[in-house]
């Protein structure tokens, strides 16, 4: 299988390759808004900070007008873990840096990670316009503290403008 990525930045392949599977994609919706809906699963979320989905990103120069965790089956841990929600920049090279670690929300404690819970988030970033130094999207990260989770599943949506 060969694969290369084109000028738009959009992977292409050749020969007997499989479909990836993503964990979210962008909504366009019937107003400036757009929305980036990305699912969490509790056993999936690392130590430390890392792109939830390399290909789901919010793009450079968005307006980040509001972020919302909905809960759909409760987290758990075998501690008092929190959860991390921030962005990461693209290095352009294969690799990722933080831009900020929390600034989706920060220290989200799993009793509150509860069965329908939905959790507005008010990190940094949220009310903001965010921007990557290339120009790049900017993929939604995640990382757990205190302990890690046992169980859990939630849909992260951020709405967002492009100007």
């Amino acid at each position: 299988m060969t694969t290369w990525v084109n000028n738009d930045g959009l992977e292409v392949r050749f020969g007997s390759s499989k479909a990836e599977s993503y964990k979210g994609g962008q909504l366009s919706t019937m107003s400036d808004s757009q929305e980036l809906r990305i699912a969490i699963t509790g056993t999936d979320v690392p130590s430390a900070d890392a792109p939830v989905d390399k290909k789901v990103a919010i793009p450079s120069g968005a307006y980040i007008e509001s972020a919302t965790l909905v809960v759909t089956t409760a987290f758990t841990s075998g501690g008092s873990a929190t959860l991390d929600i921030g962005l990461m920049t693209d290095d352009n090279d294969g690799t990722y840096s933080t831009k900020d670690d929390d600034g989706i929300d920060a220290a989200i404690a799993v009793a509150s990670l509860t069965d329908n819970a939905s959790i507005a988030c008010n990190g940094a970033l949220v009310g903001t316009t965010v921007t990557d130094s290339n120009g790049l999207p900017m993929p939604v990260s995640y990382g757990y503290g205190t302990a890690a989770f046992t169980a859990g599943v939630a849909e992260l949506v951020i709405k967002y403008k492009v100007s």
